[in-house]
């Protein structure tokens, strides 16, 4: 009695398959995401401005909540911390590699722009500080003050200066453009 090999449910051929398909599969979840929302940041022609400025209030509103939070909330708090690193991280990137490189280079504001990167490093000290920290310390809700300080002076700075400014040297049809890219490098934090 002969046996065929390679037939098998765990055969040479069904393996590379397997491990050809899984492949495909990791490649295209990280490809996919910001090449579909740059697609449609470009199509739904919302403001990015106004996209980044709903960022700021969702941050802003995440900052008030872990205030609110007792120093026995431990849970809680990591639970928000994280999804505040997570949301300034999608936030960040997009500003650093997209809009403060034009803001720099369009806008000629290049103080500005070399602030709002400082202020940015700032703002991720704080959150290695506040993520290592025990979260029923005593000082963690005065570090998280001062993250918040921190981050309401940017987010006037941007809203009331900044963003007027690069909106005014970019023009409507750049500005349009602008949504898909803020949103594709967005994406990028999976």
């Amino acid at each position: 009695m002969q046996r065929r090999r390679g037939r098998g449910l765990f055969s040479a051929g069904s393996l590379a398959a397997f491990a050809g398909g899984a492949v495909v599969a990791v490649i295209a979840s990280r490809v996919l995401p910001p090449l579909l929302a740059q697609a449609a940041g470009s199509a739904t022609g919302r403001d990015p401005f106004e996209a980044l400025a709903d960022d700021h209030r969702h941050i802003m509103a995440l900052l008030t909540e872990m205030e609110r939070t007792r120093p026995d909330e431990t849970f809680r708090r990591t639970q928000l911390l994280l999804r505040l690193k997570r949301r300034l991280a999608a936030h960040a990137l997009a500003e650093e590699d997209v809009v403060y490189p034009l803001l720099h280079d369009r806008a000629h504001e290049e103080g500005d722009t070399r602030r709002l990167y400082g202020e940015h490093a700032d703002m991720k000290m704080h959150l290695f500080a506040l993520e290592q920290m025990p979260k029923d310390d005593p000082a963690w809700r005065s570090r998280l003050s001062a993250l918040k300080t921190l981050i309401a002076g940017h987010v006037r700075q941007e809203e009331e200066v900044d963003f007027p400014k690069l909106r005014g040297a970019l023009g409507q049809q750049a500005t349009g453009r602008l949504s898909g890219t803020v949103q594709r490098e967005k994406a990028l934090i999976l």
